[in-house]
């Protein structure tokens, strides 16, 4: 389904929902126990209003209550809204809930002022997902051995394996390996203290597969053991989830819908990653020739909250198995210095594995300058 289609359906529901006689509130429930905050949407076009439902469950007889005639809402600043809530200008607005002595986990609402249409599915009932894992290469312009690494990942580009996996480079958290850097950035910053944290500190040029599946440092035998990580993360008999995707951009603000279909049923995270290439450093140390000058799909910013213990996103909740979910991304360039035209999104949902870890289970990459990517289904 495009993203504005589905905004069309819930406008569509929204409204008949009006029609229906709305009862008074009547006496206040006198339960108590924790209460919990949902949304009817949690991605809207600008303009657009969202619907809010506070619930509580009884801590004795765990009764669920409809408490939101009771409730307060709260935005950000701790400024009271409506409900419905009609935002007036794009952005995140994080939305908190309290009633009587209890307080509700906020939620936060991504309200975009422009909505790519994500394209129409060219086979809805097919759920035989190319499996993409998110390959991260930890470099810096003053390392000079990272060009090292970039020969034998462009050796890697020439080969099958790079049907299975979305590549970032991660120029963060080097010291003075980074300094002066172009490609430096904040969340190049989060991405690179991130993986320290999973894997423990370790030098340039460091290959990171996913948020924790593999480490790879350089050495003569590091494309074989990229490979071999690759075959050890990749599941050929297909992703648990696919990504169709859509970009608008300009040149303070790139806006991504995406879609996401489950073949197997979980809660499941989701986060854009903004990306820059070609970006040229005459001075990269150790260089010898362009193709070492010259950095591609270096991370540039990340959506929503983030931070070095947190760059996975939020959770989407559950999707059911061949059911979709849509949701969107705003991405601000930050930099005069950044250049949009060379900008894409790598979109990645996650899921928890077998340790309790949120982990990568599939992703998707799309250009500007393409500005769509359908279904990547196996052949």
């Amino acid at each position: 389904m495009k993203f504005a289609k589905f905004l069309a359906l819930f406008g569509a529901v929204a409204a008949f929902a009006a029609c229906e006689p709305t009862p008074g509130p009547g006496p206040e429930p006198s339960t108590e126990g924790k209460i919990v905050l949902s949304a009817d949407k949690t991605t809207i076009a600008l303009g657009e209003s969202v619907t809010f439902k506070v619930e509580q469950t009884d801590k004795t007889t765990g009764e669920v209550v409809d408490v939101t005639a009771y409730a307060e809402l709260f935005d950000g600043d701790l400024n009271t809204i409506s409900n419905p809530f009609t935002p007036t200008a794009s952005g995140y607005y994080n939305i908190s809930a309290t009633y009587g002595a209890e307080a509700a986990k906020s939620i936060t609402i991504t309200v975009l002022a422009q909505m790519p249409e994500v394209p129409s599915d060219p086979d809805p009932s097919c759920l035989a997902f190319n499996h993409r894992v998110v390959l991260v290469d930890h470099t810096g312009a003053n390392c000079p051995y990272c060009p090292q690494m970039t020969d034998k990942l462009i050796q890697l580009a020439g080969t099958s394996y790079h049907n299975n996996y979305n590549e970032v480079t991660c120029h963060g958290n080097g010291g003075g390996l980074t300094q002066g850097d172009p490609a430096n950035s904040n969340a190049a910053e989060m991405l690179g203290q991130y993986h320290a944290s999973i894997f423990g500190s370790f030098g340039m040029p460091t290959v990171c597969i996913n948020f924790a599946g593999a480490k790879i440092v350089n050495s003569a035998a590091a494309l074989n053991n990229i490979k071999a990580a690759l075959d050890n993360n990749v599941k050929k008999d297909g992703a648990d989830v696919g990504i169709a995707m859509a970009l608008e951009g300009d040149a303070t603000n790139v806006y991504c819908a995406a879609q996401v279909k489950a073949k197997v049923a979980k809660e499941y995270k989701a986060v854009a990653w903004l990306l820059e290439s070609n970006i040229y450093n005459k001075s990269q140390a150790g260089s010898q020739t362009d193709t070492h000058r010259i950095y591609n799909y270096a991370i540039r910013n990340i959506s929503g909250k983030y931070s070095a213990s947190n760059v996975s996103g939020e959770s989407v909740g559950v999707i059911e198995a061949g059911k979709t979910l849509d949701c969107a991304f705003q991405l601000p360039i930050i930099s005069t210095k950044w250049n949009y035209e060379n900008m894409g999104v790598l979109v990645i949902v996650s899921a928890k594995n077998a340790q309790g870890r949120w982990e990568v289970v599939n992703s998707a990459y799309c250009s500007l300058a393409d500005k769509s990517k359908t279904y990547e289904y196996i052949d």
